[in-house]
């Protein structure tokens, strides 16, 4: 950079950092809330700093005159949702009181307002209007209306927490805004085998509990509903078409092993010093690998209880193999790595029971079930 510009560019430079450190560029452009955040810090590190004290002075006036005009208009508007906003302002006000409290410097020049009382009576009304928008929307009675309301009563806890029955209004609105969703029992259907879907219904429920729990959708068996006297919307069908074990299948391969540079003897010199004599071992080695596939499918359906409307419906297939290792060998075991040792010494053993095949062939489905579930009610998250 050319010396003669170098001296006035970090002059400039100086200037820009010195203007935002203070906070006058923001209030030149009427973010009065960041003008005063610098101003207050720069007169805490630095309580002469005529820059920020100008900031601060004119900037808590202006921003005073601000929202105070804003709750002025605010208040003569017919808007039921105007209570949130003269909230808002009134919290501005208060945040610049506490900023300027917590500055001995900035107590100095200013002399803050504190609207403490006025910001919570504006949170008691913004809450009584979200509290009667919400019982309103209770009397559609419909699912929409049910989380619509529950909307409208959350959003009035976060004005206030001493709202007589809202714990009951949130229950009503979560229950009616809720999808019941029915179990029906899960058959078997195997042309020759003795299966349990115990297993299988345990890890659904199990899921479906907890992917409910923060949702607008709840799961229920015959029984509760029975037991809470409920009406589904949906009923959700779990059928297995069938499940197969194949043919169990043995392979075995044979290899030839041979390792060198191993001590096969010894013989003794002339002097009759003993020496070791190397030489090459080799040992047939096989392996033998067991097999048993298990496929099967399960016909997946969630229907509308009121029209009996399909709302999806997937045949979810799938296959587990079961497979054992085991080996042998004829020959020097010196031939052998550890792990083909290791192997030689296992025995072949039968294939699981069918019902363990069965839990095996499960896990592979259950996660096309829980996709399947997950983006049916994808948009049912509190």
């Amino acid at each position: 950079m050319n010396t003669f510009y170098k001296p006035l560019f970090l002059a400039l430079f100086s200037l820009i950092i010195w203007g935002c450190a203070t906070g006058k560029n923001a209030f030149d452009k009427g973010d009065y809330a960041t003008a005063l955040d610098r101003a207050v810090n720069r007169l805490q590190a630095n309580p002469t700093n005529k820059k920020a004290q100008n900031v601060l002075m004119d900037g808590y006036r202006m921003a005073s005159q601000f929202h105070l005009k804003r709750i002025q208009q605010l208040n003569r508007s017919n808007d039921p949702l105007r209570f949130e906003s003269i909230y808002n302002e009134y919290t501005f006000l208060n945040r610049y009181y506490n900023d300027i409290q917590r500055c001995p410097a900035c107590l100095d020049l200013v002399n803050p307002s504190e609207y403490l009382v006025e910001q919570q009576e504006a949170a008691v009304m913004a809450a009584q209007v979200q509290v009667d928008m919400g019982n309103q929307a209770l009397q559609a009675n419909t699912i929409e209306a049910g989380r619509q309301a529950f909307g409208h009563f959350q959003r009035a806890l976060r004005f206030s927490n001493n709202l007589q029955g809202i714990d009951s209004l949130l229950t009503e609105a979560r229950n009616m805004g809720t999808v019941k969703v029915l179990i029906e029992p899960i058959p078997t259907h195997s042309r020759n085998l003795e299966l349990t879907n115990e297993y299988f219904a345990n890890r659904m429920f199990e899921f479906l509990d907890g992917f409910s729990r923060d949702r607008f959708v709840q799961f229920f068996s015959h029984g509760d509903m029975e037991a809470y006297d409920i009406r589904p919307d949906h009923i959700l069908s779990l059928e297995f078409d069938d499940f197969v074990l194949g043919q169990t299948l043995v392979e075995s391969k044979t290899k030839e092993l041979k390792r060198d540079s191993v001590i096969v003897g010894q013989y003794k010199d002339k002097d009759g010093v003993s020496h070791d004599v190397y030489g090459t071992v080799k040992a047939n080695f096989t392996t033998y690998r067991k097999t048993l596939a298990s496929t099967g499918i399960l016909n997946f359906e969630i229907r509308d209880a009121y029209s009996n409307q399909v709302l999806i419906q997937r045949k979810l297939g799938g296959e587990d193999i079961w497979q054992y290792e085991w080996a042998s060998f004829n020959g020097d075991e010196r031939a052998l790595t550890k792990e083909e040792l290791r192997m030689t010494k296992l025995k072949e053993v039968p294939p699981p029971a069918p019902q363990e095949l069965f839990a095996a062939f499960i896990d592979r489905i259950y996660d096309q079930v829980l996709g399947q579930v997950r983006q049916l009610y994808r948009n049912t998250r509190i």
